[in-house]
């Protein structure tokens, strides 16, 4: 995708934004992230579940030329992390929210940016036996407090990230038999109701707001991506202040390398 620029200040607009779970950023590239990123040339990525700490980023993602690269790894090795690659230099990074229990497993990025601050977080996932429900939504309160400071500052967002819960029963292929499943228990979609109530705005909604069949993550059992049984938990939340610049919010479900599909937003 070619630059944009503003002729009249020389600065270059934010435009395409992606959010990609990679399932291991090793593990990515060995299954094309290059080619992905050369090719489609994002202005901002943000990549979940990076699984790395710096030193074993490839080389060719370190060093790219294109791109500044920001990185919260996690203390256990080969766990969690995220990274932010951005055209642009943000006026502000933030790789910590000041609660050691979510720090240590890399789990937010922030850029500020002069236009907006972008949220990048990979939200913990409640687990079979639901052990970890009460941190997930314990994290949920965490960023949504973030956001709202935020809000109360005037600034405009953009949330991006593996949420790991589906919203509605639009949102996975089986949503009855997963009442029970997290990912999909009551008080964890009780949660994305706090953040809409809050002003945040589901971007892929905005466009299709009654279409089935649109997910981000299929398990790798039983053929699932191919059969398309799968669910929505990756999205982008835009400040309220933000819906009227959407140009575009979609699944580029054509891009392997991950068991989660990048999710895609653009902006007027």
């Amino acid at each position: 995708m070619p630059e944009k620029w503003n002729k009249k200040n020389k600065r270059k607009i934010l435009k395409t934004l992606v959010s990609w779970n990679v399932n291991g950023i090793r593990a990515a590239f060995n299954k094309g992230f290059l080619d992905w990123l050369n090719e489609t040339s994002p202005d901002i990525i943000g990549l979940q579940e990076i699984k790395a700490e710096k030193n074993q980023f490839p080389p060719d993602i370190i060093n790219h030329k294109d791109y500044k690269i920001f990185i919260h790894s996690a203390e256990k090795k080969g766990y969690s992390g995220v990274a932010v690659l951005s055209k642009e230099q943000p006026t502000k990074v933030i790789d910590k929210i000041g609660i050691e229990k979510f720090d240590r497993e890399g789990r937010t990025l922030i850029c500020e940016y002069k236009s907006f601050v972008f949220i990048n977080c990979y939200f913990p996932n409640g687990q079979r036996d639901h052990a970890r429900v009460d941190y997930k939504l314990e994290f949920y309160d965490a960023i949504l407090k973030i956001y709202n400071d935020y809000i109360a500052e005037g600034r405009k967002v953009i949330m991006t990230g593996d949420f790991n819960t589906a919203h509605h029963p639009i949102d996975l292929a089986n949503p009855k038999s997963n009442k029970n499943t997290t990912g999909f228990l009551p008080h964890e979609r009780e949660w994305l109701d706090h953040y809409v109530n809050a002003g945040m705005v589901d971007a892929l909604r905005v466009f299709e707001p009654d279409t089935e069949g649109v997910y981000s993550w299929w398990t790798y059992r039983s053929n699932c991506r191919e059969r398309n049984i799968g669910w929505r938990i990756d999205y982008f939340m835009v400040s309220k202040s933000l819906k009227s610049k959407l140009k575009n919010c979609r699944h580029l479900t054509e891009v392997m390398g991950s068991d989660h599909c990048p999710i895609e937003l653009t902006l007027k």
